[in-house]
């Protein structure tokens, strides 16, 4: 018969926790290891005219990239509130 103190059981949790922990490591250890493969682009065509086009961005990105009433503006379409007077976002 196998006999198994009360504090080895109750600790169980505890050291799977641990081993987890360290296995987490070494598997991190071993991916951060791996080479990143490098990426080569295409050379910028000659007849290319500089303009990019912008994404459609989401109303909600549009809304939190816009500036709170009373910082400074320079034209209305930079205020959430769509309003710029004398260079300041307002109601």
């Amino acid at each position: 018969m196998i006999v198994v103190e009360k504090n080895v059981v109750e600790n169980i949790p505890f050291m799977l926790i641990g081993v987890g922990i360290i296995l987490g490591g070494i598997f991190m250890f071993l991916m951060c290891r791996q080479k990143v493969p490098e990426v080569s682009t295409l050379p910028v065509p000659e007849n290319w005219n500089g303009l990019i086009q912008r994404t459609k961005r989401s109303l909600l990105w549009r809304w939190n990239s816009l500036k709170p009433v009373g910082a400074s503006c320079r034209d209305p379409s930079e205020c959430g509130t769509t309003h710029c007077r004398k260079n300041i976002c307002s109601f």
